[in-house]
């Protein structure tokens, strides 16, 4: 039940509740009877975060106090913004639950949370887990209320598939033929547009360093030596739950069922789309919706003659009502998705980390900063780990807005993954380690090799990388874990 093991400040109420109980038992009071006025002050005295989530999931009227309350907090305000938790697999490896790891016990919950969809999770976001189905369309799911939102297709993904479905054919057509056939399936899928330019062997999606070319020609060799092998091939590599990689929410959908947004990064070349609660299609960030000055940049810094989009985006924030977006070489995006779209450019690129084992996320701090935050991963016996962070401010000195190497989180403590990327003030939260990155493993390309096995902390101030959470070997092929905020709804 519930109130097994109560608290000593929580005792008093608990008492209260017995007796209520043990008064009426005759004439058949349940749980949901209990007064609005008892339920509110226990949920204020519940210092566990297990046991709000419990509180939540006694019955339909327990977590409609608990929605309201987290609307409107009478007691602490944080519990608006709680400590992340880690979505991990249950010990026996269920395919329709998983398990709650808190970082700061270093202990599971002894409580499951039933989770419908046993695939990788594209995104977590105000405590929604976003998955991916085979048909492209996009689930919105909540673990603690167990509600479910279902977004369209993705339709762009279709294009692509049938692209990688259909290479033999069109690889034997003769150029223009190519290209209409193509044009044809653009047009179905809402595509982008594409230029007409014969024979273009190879595209080159930026301007690398001569020096670089031995690194690339190394990376074709070992991508056609893994095509080889079942466990790397190419319907890995593009099945639905890997086609989108970041899912953002500009706020809970269950507070503004009716006003939120969801960006995500999607498809093989990590474009961004969007779409707004009730809309019957995705909106696709392209530079046809773009002004002179950025389609200007993208003509003059990538050498792309044959597409229009704006690529390789690696995460996203939702910040003051706007978007942002950061790609792989620094270039940071500002995205307005209310009534009259607009983009705008903010940084230009720098390539600072324009490496294989660098890895990029975008987050806002707790005082309103947006933070670039690089993880440097290394290959540890065939393993990908990571062995540390860099981190740097996005500072605006006499109008010039750039990316600026900070050695100190301060107070805050970040949670980083697959997840949208969360900062908190690690004082509010008994356990958590200030100036710290918190990490789980989001390298989907690695992802069957080993397992999602690189899970923990790296501390700043020592520059060391501590293990907290290891995966059972038998449930390293099970859907990746990921961080998750509670909501209580």
């Amino acid at each position: 039940m519930f109130f097994t093991k109560p608290s000593l400040c929580f005792f008093p109420l608990f008492l209260k509740v017995k007796q209520i109980m043990a008064s009426e038992s005759n004439s058949g009071l349940e749980w949901a009877s209990l007064p609005k006025e008892l339920l509110d002050s226990i949920l204020g005295r519940l210092a566990s975060m297990a046991d709000c989530i419990r509180f939540s999931a006694v019955c339909s009227d327990w977590r409609r106090i608990a929605y309201e309350n987290y609307r409107n907090p009478p007691c602490d305000p944080r519990r608006r913004h709680q400590l992340p938790l880690l979505l991990v697999p249950t010990p026996d490896s269920s395919t329709d639950a998983r398990s709650l790891y808190d970082v700061r016990r270093k202990r599971l919950y002894d409580f499951r949370l039933k989770v419908p969809y046993h695939r990788r999770c594209a995104g977590s976001s105000h405590g929604w887990l976003i998955f991916v189905h085979d048909s492209y369309k996009v689930t919105l799911f909540n673990p603690f209320s167990r509600k479910s939102i279902h977004l369209p297709p993705i339709r762009r993904l279709f294009f692509e598939k049938r692209i990688r479905d259909e290479v033999d054919e069109m690889s034997v057509l003769p150029d223009f033929e190519k290209y209409q056939y193509e044009k044809k399936l653009r047009d179905e899928y809402d595509e982008e547009e594409r230029e007409y330019v014969p024979d273009i062997d190879e595209i080159v999606f930026y301007n690398d360093s001569e020096d670089e070319g031995d690194d690339l020609e190394q990376d074709e060799e070992e991508e056609e030596e893994e095509s080889k092998d079942p466990e790397f091939g190419p319907e890995r590599f593009h099945e639905s739950e890997y086609s989108v990689v970041r899912g953002v929410l500009s706020t809970n959908p269950e507070i503004n069922p009716n006003g939120y947004f969801l960006m995500v990064i999607y498809g093989t070349q990590s474009r961004l789309a969007f779409i707004k609660s009730g809309d019957e299609y995705w909106t696709y960030i392209d530079q046809s919706i773009c002004d002179q000055n950025i389609r200007d940049f993208v003509e003059s810094t990538y050498q792309v003659s044959v597409d229009k989009g704006l690529w390789y985006w690696r995460d996203i924030v939702y910040r003051n009502g706007l978007y942002y977006a950061l790609d792989h070489l620094g270039v940071l995006l500002s995205c307005d998705v209310g009534t009259n779209l607009k983009v705008e450019r903010i940084t230009e690129l720098d390539r600072l980390h324009n490496k294989w084992n660098h890895k990029t996320y975008l987050v806002e701090s707790s005082e309103g900063d947006l933070l670039r935050v690089i993880r440097v991963i290394e290959d540890e016996y065939h393993y990908e780990m990571t062995i540390k962070f860099v981190v740097y401010k996005l500072v605006d000195f006499c109008g010039d807005p750039h990316w600026a190497e900070v050695n100190s989180l301060g107070n805050d403590a970040l949670f980083l993954g697959d997840n949208h990327s969360i900062s908190v003030v690690a004082s509010d939260f008994v356990g958590c380690q200030p100036n710290s990155i918190y990490f789980c493993d989001d390298c989907d390309d690695f992802y069957y090799c080993g397992g999602p096995n690189d899970i923990g902390v790296f501390n700043l101030q020592d520059g060391c990388v501590r293990r907290h959470y290891t995966l059972a070997h038998s449930q390293r092929l099970m859907p990746p874990s990921i961080w998750i905020s509670p909501t209580f709804l």
